[in-house]
């Protein structure tokens, strides 16, 4: 079994309505700028996932200066996501976690 069939199925729009409950959170879309640029869930900003990490510290903690907020993170189909979720607790974003991929979002689509 490879790495990628023991992730856990995240649905991305209970992600979203899992969100609604949380006072301070961020919906961040780890797509490249491209990607989002094509559309992506409304609300979202862009910090691409590459870009998540200690090297780039100063540029995460300028695009997320809160590091206690509920930081929501999706990509395509959940894989980046997590791992930029991963380095985002590591850099001190306790609250970072994956919802999932934007190829299984059923709302609205803003460009």
């Amino acid at each position: 079994m490879g790495y990628y069939e023991e992730l856990p199925e995240l649905d991305i729009n209970e992600g979203l309505e899992d969100m609604k409950i949380y006072k301070n959170a961020v919906l961040v879309d780890v797509r490249t700028p491209e990607e989002y640029a094509e559309g992506h869930v409304p609300g979202a900003i862009n910090l691409e996932a590459a870009l998540c990490g200690r090297k780039n510290r100063a540029y995460v903690e300028s695009v997320l200066p809160d590091k206690t907020a509920h930081v929501c993170m999706y990509c395509y189909s959940g894989a980046r996501s997590g791992m930029a979720a991963a380095f985002l607790r590591q850099m001190g974003y306790d609250r970072a976690e994956n919802i999932g991929g934007y190829e299984g979002y059923e709302g609205p689509v803003e460009i």
